[in-house]
């Protein structure tokens, strides 16, 4: 009987309903479910409720996982997020999405090395004092930037990019010629 808990069932042939009348039986096997190609958006929802990182990355991860779910498991799983092959079409679908994310989650995606350059761009003109100081963070941030950081608005990341600057003997300024 033990061989038969510890061998987790073959899923590839089963139905969305098999497999969402199957969730909650083992994390491991809801881990497995989650990353189904046949998974129901609706059973993506019910697994992202659970406690396991692992089951939850597999949700982030889902190209079926309904964007508003998709949103709320942004902020822990910031790679998952845009390494979902969903996600390029749902900012298509819906050019603000990435503006709705919560700002833990923009801050997690911008300390990320993943991070799209694209999504840094944004960040640099976007005028936040949060993303601001996330991006002086980044240990691959231009010494350009960092200067903007550091002759801009916001006070802890100003200092935090002065900082790097001054102990990468780096100027405040860049020398004109």
């Amino acid at each position: 009987m033990s061989d038969l808990v510890a061998t987790d069932p073959d899923l590839t042939n089963l139905s969305a309903p098999e497999l969402d009348r199957m969730i909650g039986a083992s994390v491991r096997l809801d881990s497995k479910i989650a990353q189904h190609e046949r998974v129901a958006g609706s059973t993506l929802v019910k697994l992202a409720q659970s406690r396991s990182a692992s089951v939850l990355r597999n949700v982030a991860l889902n190209p079926v996982c309904p964007k508003e779910t998709l949103l709320r498991l942004a902020p822990k799983f910031p790679n998952e997020f845009f390494a979902n092959p969903a996600i390029f079409l749902l900012l298509l679908e819906d050019p603000d999405l990435f503006q709705r994310l919560p700002v833990t989650a923009i801050k997690a995606i911008l300390k990320s090395p993943d991070c799209p350059p694209s999504v840094i761009d944004w960040a640099m003109r976007s005028g936040n004092s949060s993303y601001a100081l996330a991006l002086a963070g980044r240990a691959d941030i231009s010494v350009s930037s960092l200067r903007q950081i550091a002759t801009g608005p916001h006070i802890k990341a100003a200092e935090f990019a002065t900082s790097r600057l001054m102990g990468m003997g780096e100027p405040l300024k860049e020398k004109s010629e």
